[in-house]
This record gives structure tokens, C-alpha cells and sequence, in this order.
């Protein structure tokens, strides 16, 4: 048995960043960068909703306890983060004749690295993409960039879907395959999201506060 079996290394930002630009085609490697360190950003916010409001009524009481209309307002802000977040990804390659850094705009960058065979693969990952992202689409244009009329007095003839977080993880992790496929072509490595470390995150603020009711408790009692 191999005892000297070297520990997993973590890349800084820099090293990263150098590598893409060092593997990738001409002028995509920044582009892809970019798109790595948002989707990693939209992971440690989807994880710290989660640990906050994720979890179980007995963590909603917690917070009530604490701050109610301040975390009140953090679920909502939160949550609008999120989906602002999937929609730049899934934005079309240009708006208004301008490029975007999304997924779109990287796979078009690509074309002409990469034969049509799996040209046409990452495509037909993307208009899957696209097709599971209609629902939270709709949300965007008609709530959050935009406040429809119709939409907020609740008389549009189609009301808003429900979002669940179940399709919230659903698409993150299209997001994350599609962008995973594309990294390991060219990297022969791909980024696992869950082990991205994260200090003082919202797991750390549960422990905090959860120690500062026992501690008011026990000054109660005595």
C-alpha cells in the first residue's frame, strides 16, 4: 500500500487564471475565467441561502429570534441574487450589439477551435440550458429587471411559475456540467464546486447565533 500518496493541491485564483489563458484558444481562456469564478461565486451563494433558510423551521425560529425583519429582507435579497446571477449566465452571446460573459458567448467563442462533433455536443447542452431556464426567464424580465404591471397587481392573464429549490439546484448543476465538459477538454481537469473553500459563510453566523441564545438563556435563568 502507498503511503506517499501527495495531498490534492489548490489553485489560487492566479494559477487558475494563468492555466486557462495558457490552454484555452486564443481569447476565450479570460472569457472562460470569468465565467469559472462567477459560477463559483453563484455556488457559495446558493450554498449560504441554504445554510440560512435551507434547512429547518427550527433554524427559521433562530433567525426570527435574532433579527426577523432583517433576515426577512436577506431571504428576498438572496434570492434575487441567485436568479440575477443564472440569467448573466444564460444571457444570449451580445445585447444591444455589445458582448456578454456567458455561456452563449463562450461556446461561440470556440467554434472555430473545436470540431463540429462536439461543437454540436456543448450546443445541445446549452438549448437544454436554455430550455430549463424559461421558467426563472420569466421572473427576471417580468419581476426583477422589470416590474410588470400586470405581474405585481396580479392580474396577468399567466401568473408567475413557482420557483423550488429543486429547480434552483437543477440548473446549477447544468450550469456546472456544461462548463465542467468544456474545462476537461481543455484542461484535462474540471472544478468541483462543493469543496470551494468558504470562511465566516453562513454556517458560521448560525453557530454564532445559536451560541448567543444559549448564552442569553442562561443569563436568564441565572
Amino acid at each position: 500500500m502507498n503511503t506517499n500518496k501527495k495531498m490534492k493541491k489548490y489553485q489560487t485564483p492566479e494559477e487558475i487564471r494563468e492555466k486557462t489563458h495558457a490552454l484555452f484558444p486564443k481569447e476565450t481562456g479570460e472569457l472562460f475565467y470569468e465565467l469559472l469564478t462567477n459560477v463559483a461565486y453563484l455556488h457559495l451563494s446558493w450554498q449560504n441561502y441554504k445554510s440560512l433558510f435551507g434547512t429547518s423551521p427550527e433554524l427559521i425560529d433562530l433567525l426570527n429570534w435574532a433579527a426577523s425583519s432583517f433576515f426577512g429582507l436577506l431571504d428576498r435579497i438572496m434570492r434575487h441574487d441567485v436568479i440575477l446571477a443564472i440569467s448573466r449566465l444564460m444571457d444570449p452571446k451580445e445585447s444591444c450589439g455589445k458582448k456578454n460573459v456567458s455561456l452563449d458567448c463562450l461556446i461561440d467563442k470556440l467554434q472555430l477551435s473545436i470540431d463540429t462533433t462536439l461543437f454540436n455536443k456543448w450546443q445541445s447542452e446549452l438549448e437544454e440550458l436554455k430550455d430549463c431556464y424559461k421558467p426563472l426567464r420569466k421572473v427576471r424580465h417580468r419581476l426583477l429587471a422589470h416590474e410588470d404591471l400586470a405581474t405585481t397587481l396580479q392580474y396577468h392573464r399567466n401568473p408567475l411559475p413557482g420557483i423550488s429549490r429543486t429547480y434552483i439546484e437543477n440548473i446549477l448543476e447544468k450550469i456546472q456540467k456544461l462548463l465542467g465538459d468544456i474545462e476537461e477538454h481543455f484542461c484535462k481537469s474540471r472544478t468541483t464546486y462543493q469543496y470551494i473553500p468558504s470562511i465566516g459563510d453562513g454556517e458560521d453566523l448560525i453557530f454564532t447565533l445559536e451560541s448567543a441564545r444559549e448564552h442569553k438563556k442562561r443569563r436568564q435563568r441565572g
